[in-house]
Parts: C-alpha cells; structure tokens; sequence
C-alpha cells in the first residue's frame, strides 16, 4: 500500500490554537469571516486528499449500488371500476296473440336476417274464418257492381240501396284486413339481423303475449356500461380514453368514453359512462370487464420506480441521490414532492432535476453521506 505524507502548516496551527477575542464589532466580525474561508479552502482541501487516498488506498471497501437516471417522460394515470357488457340488440321476442307453437323455423346458434319468420303459431281458426269473408266478400262485391250500375247509370232504385250494399262490400273487405293482420300477429319475426341465442318455446307449447319465445342477439354494436364513483365526476368526459380488460379471456382493449351520465345514484352514490368497444370478438352481453379511465397526463414528467421514494418519520418523501467523488460516490438524502403513482411509478413533481443519478438497487440500506460504489 502506498502512503501519501501530508503536512500542515503548522504556523496555520499555531494561529488558530490560541485565537485572539480582542476587538471592535467590526474586528470581530472581520476575524470570523476570515477565519471560515479559511476553514471551508481546508476542507475543500481535505476533500481532495480523501479522493486522492481512496484511489490509492486498495484495502478501503465501499457498498456497491446501481443508479437511476431521472430523465423526463411521459406518465399517465388510470382508476379502475367494473362494468359488463350490454348491447343495443339483445331481446327477447313475445307473440302478440296467444295460440299454439305450431312450427319453430330456426334453432339456437343460427344466424337470422332482418324480417325472417321465426316461429309460427296454430292460425286455422283465422284462416278458417278468412275462407267465409271471402264468399261473402264476393256476394256483397257482385251486389254492389250491380247496384251501381242500376243508381248510377239507369236511375233504378234508391241511392239509400246503393249505399247500402256499397258499405256492406266495404265493410266485408276491411273485416278481412282485420283477420289478416291478427294472422300476422301469430307470427314471431326477427325485428333485426342477429343470431339465436336461445329458444324458450316447444312445438306444441302454449304461447301468450307474457311469454317469451326466442331471444335475439346482435353483437356488432356492444359496449360497456360502469358506475364510476362521485369522486371522479370532474375527471371523466366523453372522449376520456379508456383500457377495456376481459380478465376471464385474458384480453384487452384500447377505448374511450362515449358517453357520461348526468345523474347521482342515491343508493351507491355513483353516476353511469358507456365505454365504446371497438373490437367484439367473441364478447357476450351481461360479460363483466374492468375499465381503466385515464384521470391525468403529463407528457414530460419526471417520474422515477415508487421503490425509490421513502418517507421519513414525519411523513416527508425522500430519494437517494449519488454525487461524484472521485473514486467513489457520495449518498446524499434529497426531500422531493410526490405526486400521483401508476402501474410502479411515481410522479415527482420537485426536488429533483433532469439528470439526476439516484440511488437503485441498494437504495433501502444506505444512509446521508455513505461512501458507494457505483455498478
């Protein structure tokens, strides 16, 4: 090991053994200003043959830590709330008259286009009835041709004759365009083009108004629907964007806001957003999601790993930051202020500069003015 003789002026020594008090305000003050040059040039001084040993001194051992560099980027915040899937196109279809299933024309799974039957109820009774109008529709038609011809061209007969028959023909007709449109309405059709998602009915089976049959889903218009906290109702806007997660398929989807609810449940005391859905692959109405909503953005932050950040007993946030010193490094305790923490990271709003080197892996075993090694 080599050894570096040092000498100190001794005539400096002596001076400052024995130092005089004797003076005016303006001597005193003059004797103890000089006398701090004097002693912070001595431990500039000191600081550079501590370097200077360090270097040479190969039996001196320091920790060894790895540093962070805070550099500016961006760093963004979310909040988290459930929500599950509901579509625009998901009913269920009712008959409009009572009556028998006699046939179901589809099966669950199967997809079905706008205005396709779907099932039929038993309607001889209607059609029944139908056959007898149109005899009777035929008699009271020949009726009336022939009671005009006989008021309107030959002046035969009484005009109350004529308007007789011409309201029975009439009425006969619009009867029968009454029995039609009942026959219709024992006619289950799809209102718009979707898949069967289940039939509740059997061939043979009692329908009733009350009583679904069929349930139709169009899953090319879905979204979310999620109940945000009151907390949050400045921080949420349409167009907020938003990350969609379906944890049970392990998959997930960028999103915004579509629209923000303006009225406070009082029971949970939260308002309503639907999330748009951009992709629908194998998405099922009533499916339940997380919804991340972005609150905050900043695209220049200085943001450093939360582990860096500690807190001391009074509740202050603090980082290790490393100053050069030669051969080794200096730890030296810097009080920041924390903002938001997201996904591991935390926003330092000030205390720390672009640049700065700060203590990483060994950050929890140093302590002010230890002496490292950086790695």
């Amino acid at each position: 090991m080599k050894k570096v003789l040092l000498i100190a002026p001794l005539a400096f020594m002596a001076a400052c053994s024995q130092p005089a008090v004797e003076g005016d305000l303006q001597t005193l003050s003059w004797k103890r200003d000089s006398t701090k040059n004097v002693v912070d040039a001595l431990n500039e001084q000191i600081a550079l043959y501590d370097a200077a040993i360090a270097a040479l001194d190969t039996s001196a051992t320091y920790d060894v830590v790895t540093t962070y560099e805070v550099n500016p980027a961006m760093f963004s915040h979310y909040f988290e709330v459930f929500g599950k899937v509901e579509a625009d196109k998901s009913i269920n279809l009712y008959p409009l008259n009572s009556g028998k299933v006699e046939r179901i024309h589809v099966k669950e799974g199967q997809k079905v286009s706008q205005g396709q039957l779907l099932v039929s109820l038993d309607t001889d009774l209607m059609e029944s009835s139908i056959k007898e109008l149109e005899t009777a529709i035929s008699l009271a038609k020949t009726v009336f041709t022939k009671q005009q011809r006989l008021w309107i061209d030959e002046q035969i007969g009484s005009e109350i004759q004529y308007l007789q028959a011409k309201n029975n023909y009439d009425g006969l007709v619009q009867k029968r365009q009454t029995l039609k449109e009942q026959k219709s309405m024992s006619e289950v059709r799809a209102p718009f083009a979707g898949t069967i998602d289940e039939v509740f009915t059997k061939e043979g089976e009692l329908a009733a108004p009350q009583m679904p049959t069929i349930r139709l889903v169009n899953t090319s218009s879905v979204y979310i629907k999620a109940d945000v906290p009151e907390s949050y109702s400045n921080r949420v806007k349409v167009g907020t964007p938003a990350n969609v997660a379906f944890t049970s398929m392990d998959y997930e989807v960028a999103s915004e806001v579509l629209q923000v609810g303006q009225f406070i449940q009082e029971g949970n005391r939260t308002f309503s957003i639907n999330v748009s859905l951009p992709e629908a692959d194998d998405v099922k109405p009533n499916q339940m999601v997380h919804v991340a909503l972005q609150d905050y953005k900043n695209e220049t932050a200085l943001s450093v790993p939360s582990s860096l950040v500690q807190q001391d007993v009074e509740g202050n946030d603090f980082v290790f930051a490393l100053n050069k010193m030669g051969a080794y490094s200096e730890v030296s305790k810097v009080f920041v202020e924390a903002g938001l923490t997201y996904e591991g990271r935390t926003e330092i709003k000030s205390g720390i500069e672009v640049g700065a080197q700060l203590v990483d892996k060994g950050s929890r075993s140093v302590r002010t003015g230890q002496r490292v090694h950086v790695k």
